[in-house]
């Protein structure tokens, strides 16, 4: 029955000239609005991302991207899907809302459905997965930033801490191994040994 679901979906939309899948993260993690592109589609997506007034593109290897997924599928057969991330799941950012409709209505006028106003989109940083590092937590506990999201951060600079919540200790701090942009931080405060904390774009001072 899924799999009847998701080809009747995709029949949906065959013709289309662009899509947009939209997501809010997930409750564990807070995502500047970024757009998401197998690196297989970068030459067709590229384009169209850097006119979605969003902050970062971030190109993923192939073997990143789940090929079970609604935009490959269709990326797949020609036809142009858009991945987005932002803010945190369940819940609603108002301002990425509103970011990511004017970069929409930016598209539509370029494609020719939108004959008003639109804004000038944001430049977004563009990426490559071997550009993003990774911070892990080496233990459980209670995880408590000492930065701000989407901030500057250098090599060096404190992360958070892990907190033990039974005996009131710090198990672990963490730190940036570069200098970049700290682009997904922690948002729920539980952790598990290898839960992940934060990812840092790396750019140079």
């Amino acid at each position: 029955m899924a799999e009847y679901i998701a080809s009747k979906i995709i029949d949906d939309v065959k013709g289309s000239d662009l899509c947009f899948d939209i997501h809010a993260s997930n409750i564990f993690l807070r995502e500047i609005p970024q757009v998401r592109i197998n690196e297989l589609c970068e030459d067709t997506l590229l384009p169209y991302a850097k006119r979605l007034n969003i902050d970062y593109v971030w190109v993923h290897g192939a073997a990143t991207v789940l090929e079970a997924t609604f935009a490959h599928s269709l990326n797949m057969i020609g036809i142009p899907v858009l991945v987005v991330e932002m803010g945190v799941g369940m819940r609603m950012t108002k301002e990425y809302c509103k970011q990511l409709v004017d970069g929409i209505f930016v598209e539509m006028k370029d494609l020719g459905m939108w004959q008003g106003e639109v804004i000038t989109p944001k430049d977004p940083l563009i990426s490559t997965d071997g550009e993003v590092h990774y911070l892990n937590a080496g233990y459980a506990g209670i995880f408590l930033p000492t930065v701000e999201h989407w901030t500057n951060v250098k090599k060096g600079d404190k992360i958070g801490e892990i907190l033990d919540p039974l005996e009131g200790v710090v198990k672990e701090e963490l730190y940036s191994e570069c200098d970049g942009i700290l682009f997904t931080l922690r948002e729920y405060p539980v952790v598990s040994e290898g839960s992940l904390i934060g990812r840092i774009l790396e750019r140079q001072a």
